[in-house]
């Protein structure tokens, strides 16, 4: 009998562990538990996924994709822990147009050098990398390339690189991993989260240390690239950052501390208006749109929310452990 007793509260344990582990598998009751890291992606198609780099337990990054719903959470990038491939689930997640493929940056050594740098890959949206990755960017050199964006036809990738200067500024590559490897922005100043104006790719949105006038102003300027020149977009003697252009290119969305702590803003590009779309207590960065540009997803103390443009309708989609 008391072997009986011991299996069954065994069995309700597992049970119990089951549902546990059931409600954090991303039902639409609760949020699931992720640590996530920096920006995420809001795929630009109907009903788009979003994808993030979320800690594990061994302290390293993956990859993940869930709806906006907050439901259907999916690894994209499992790990063997492999001392070769360190970094290897990798950060920086960013859907092409067409929302098939991610980009995003990782330590993987795919070439077999195990001393590999950070550098960017590309994966199937769906399957993750199971099928394997596609190289864009050299691991062989001194530095890192992080932060990819697409250009609005999917053939070319933005990106955040400090080899050859070590100091972080923008460059473009090829999106098939055909190389095409080329300096867009490389003038001494700090410049990162490089984005193309979704209607006109002549100008990029980034965020530099340009005109800073104290240590950590960062503003968010517009960077035409057939004059070389910066157009200051809000600017603040403040911490501006994580620009992300609308899907119509009228307004740039960004995180400022400019009242305190970090919150999410709206400028409108023609006119300068100003929107404080979040205000919480919290520090909320990295606002991406939505297909339709009716929405906006950004990470608030390593948990993913999304809400309206005037900060209503607020929606927790991952909880931080």
């Amino acid at each position: 009998m008391k072997t009986q007793i011991r299996w069954l509260m065994a069995l309700a344990s597992l049970l119990c562990l089951a549902v546990l582990l059931a409600g954090c598998g991303g039902g639409s009751s609760s949020p699931v538990f992720l640590n996530v890291f920096q920006r995420v992606s809001w795929a630009q198609v109907p009903d788009g996924r979003l994808a993030l780099s979320s800690f594990g337990g061994n302290g390293l990054l993956y990859i993940h994709s869930i709806t906006a719903a907050g439901s259907g959470l999916t690894l994209l990038t499992p790990s063997l822990n492999n001392p070769a491939n360190l970094l290897e689930g990798g950060q920086h997640p960013a859907y092409n147009p067409a929302g098939t493929l991610i980009a995003f940056a990782s330590r993987r050594a795919v070439s077999g050098n195990t001393g590999a740098s950070l550098a960017l890959y590309t994966l199937n949206a769906t399957t993750g990398d199971s099928a394997g990755v596609v190289k864009i960017t050299d691991d062989t050199t001194l530095g890192s390339d992080s932060q990819p964006s697409w250009s609005p036809d999917g053939t070319r990738i933005l990106y955040c690189s400090t080899r050859g200067t070590g100091i972080p500024h923008i460059r473009v590559a090829n999106s098939d991993g055909s190389g095409g490897i080329a300096d867009v922005v490389n003038d001494g100043n700090d410049n990162q989260w490089p984005s193309y104006n979704p209607v006109n790719t002549d100008q990029i949105v980034l965020q530099s240390n340009k005109d800073a006038v104290a240590e950590g102003d960062t503003n968010i300027f517009i960077y035409t690239v057939s004059t070389a020149t910066y157009t200051p977009v809000a600017a603040s003697p403040y911490a501006d950052g994580g620009p992300a252009w609308s899907p119509d290119g009228t307004k740039i969305a960004f995180h400022s501390n400019r009242t305190g702590d970090f919150d999410i803003w709206i400028v409108e590009v023609a006119t300068g208006a100003l929107t404080h779309v979040t205000s919480d207590a919290r520090s909320d960065g990295f606002p991406v749109w939505n297909a339709d540009g009716t929405m906006l997803a950004f990470t608030r103390d390593r948990e993913l929310w999304t809400c309206n443009l005037d900060g209503t309708n607020q929606k927790q989609l991952t909880r931080r452990f």
